[in-house]
């Protein structure tokens, strides 16, 4: 069962740090429900569109960070290298042209590509999701922190102007994959701070649990799950467990799953230097220090979404 912890008043320090320990956890959600369900219901008439015209919402050059995603293209880093069965589409927030950050990194912060031409009105509610989803997770790692004995906007302030990513998950029925050897989502960890996943339109999320055992979870209505990144357990020295996850169809589910999260990014200059949290040992640092967009660019190019080339077609997919 998944630890609760609240947003509100002063949360057990020791409870939390329990939770980041478990790498999962459950928060009441501030996002409204009635925009989940909108933004549901816009994604699911998107996805069920032909391949042909939801290509035309590609983003070249973006590592895949905004856009469409056709299927058979991102491959888990522990997988046999064979392609996840699913379909994504990536939104942000811009930032100005002359910002330091989009000069420096461009291809972290793509302007978002919203298919209005194909589904009318998705843009604005896709653009209010982001920005309230954002927002319920500087909460969160304002908790988060507090627990960790960290200044109040330690975290807040790495994500300031950060490439926080929504990401839309459309997993089509397995009975259409190409082979048995495809599932929606090959055990993966993520490698953002932490990530806010909303509840879904059907089960499949499983998280590995610390004891070995694949476990079913999901947020009940009203909830998120919030999952601790690889950013996180680096910066915590492996006090937090950026926890393996998977996403599988049970035998008995025939339809499509379709899923909303939100990854925190820090900004891609931060340098992640490990901490030293309330009842961490006294032993030797775990993880070297390197910069967050060195984590993200190394990631990348081990899941198969990194774009080397340059030029016209430059990050299509074959």
């Amino acid at each position: 069962m998944l630890r609760e912890i609240s947003l509100g008043g002063r949360p057990d320090g020791a409870t939390v740090r329990g939770a980041l320990r478990d790498g999962f956890f459950l928060v009441r959600n501030s996002v409204p429900e009635s925009l989940l369900d909108e933004c549901y219901g816009l994604l699911e008439e998107f996805f069920s569109l032909p391949l042909e015209a939801k290509l035309g919402a590609r983003v070249t050059g973006t590592n895949g960070q905004s856009g469409y995603t056709p299927p058979l293209v991102e491959t888990a880093e522990k997988s046999d290298r064979t392609p996840d069965w699913k379909e994504l589409f990536h939104w942000g927030a811009p930032l100005p042209a002359g910002h330091p950050l989009r000069t420096r990194f461009p291809a972290r912060y793509p302007d978002p590509r919203m298919p209005d031409e194909l589904v009318p009105g998705i843009g604005r509610a896709l653009t209010e999701l982001h920005t309230r989803m954002r927002e319920f997770q500087v909460r969160v790692v304002g908790v988060l922190g507090e627990a960790l004995n960290v200044h109040p906007g330690y975290f807040e302030e790495m994500l300031e102007d950060g490439p926080v990513v929504n990401r839309a998950a459309w997993y089509p029925p397995m009975r259409d994959a190409p082979s048995r050897a495809h599932t929606w989502a090959v055990e993966h960890k993520d490698f953002d701070l932490v990530t806010a996943l909303p509840r879904a339109t059907s089960p499949g999320l499983q998280v590995l649990g610390r004891d070995g055992e694949w476990l079913p979870v999901h947020a009940p209505e009203g909830y998120a799950i919030v999952n601790v990144g690889m950013v996180l357990e680096r910066l915590t020295d492996g006090l937090a467990r950026a926890a393996v996850h998977r996403v599988v169809a049970d035998p008995q589910q025939t339809g499509p799953r379709l899923s909303i999260v939100q990854f925190c990014h820090p900004t891609p200059w931060t340098v992640l230097t490990p901490l030293r949290p309330p009842g961490s040992p006294d032993a030797p640092r775990r993880f070297p220090t390197l910069t967050a967009d060195a984590l993200f660019e190394r990631t990348m190019y081990r899941i198969n979404r990194l774009d080397t080339r340059t030029g016209p077609g430059a990050g299509e997919d074959g």
